[in-house]
């Protein structure tokens, strides 16, 4: 099994996990250019905000790290490591951690993502767009594939980052208000919702 090995960067605290093979071995979230552009992009604004204890630069750094996903849109070939697995094939949630100590989320089922007064928020949202169900978030392939990996082991995944599946609504964290304590959770460790459309075994 990969080793794992942890840095702690600067007064920001951001620990950067990754797993290696042979030392010395290049990350594989970092062999994808696209997705090293957008992990780096992500750094960039976390870091300084986050050693700045300015709440108002740590907000801002927020909101410009969700309009960084908004623009990535369609990916493909990026590398990640399967985290979670909730619920069933028909309402699956999954958590895939792409970067270090960064993650996208799909789930099938808003109600398995969301509880109280957001899960409502949403449902009224989506009833005045359309009577249609909710978009799902993974693909019936990205769900059979889901069925062949065991927690912890590393994937190559496609999708797309933004806009949810064409529901109209963007990734959830432009929709509530946050406070200094959440930014700042958010910034040391961001999760993106995602549509994944593709899931295989890498190495």
């Amino acid at each position: 099994m990969p080793a794992r090995r942890v840095f702690l960067f600067g007064g920001a605290g951001i620990a950067l996990a990754s797993s290696m093979g042979a030392c010395g071995e290049t990350p594989c979230y970092e062999r994808n250019a696209a997705q090293k552009t957008f992990l780096d992009g992500l750094q960039a604004l976390a870091k300084p905000a986050l050693a700045s204890n300015n709440p108002l630069r740590i907000e801002e750094a927020a909101k410009q790290s969700v309009a960084l996903a908004d623009k990535v849109g369609a990916f493909a070939d990026w590398c990640g490591t399967l985290r979670t697995i909730e619920g069933n094939a028909q309402n699956v949630a999954v958590t895939i951690e792409v970067g270090p100590q960064i993650s996208l989320y799909a789930f099938n089922d808003w109600k398995l993502a969301m509880t109280g007064s957001a899960a409502t928020m949403i449902a009224d949202l989506l009833s005045t767009r359309s009577r249609e169900a909710p978009p799902p978030g993974l693909s019936d392939r990205a769900i059979a594939a889901l069925k062949t990996f065991r927690l912890g082991e590393r994937v190559k995944l496609g999708g797309r980052m933004g806009e949810i599946a064409g529901s109209g609504l963007f990734d959830l964290s432009r929709l509530f208000g946050k406070g200094e304590a959440e930014n700042r959770q958010f910034l040391q460790s961001p999760r993106f919702v995602a549509r994944i459309e593709s899931l295989a075994a890498t190495t």
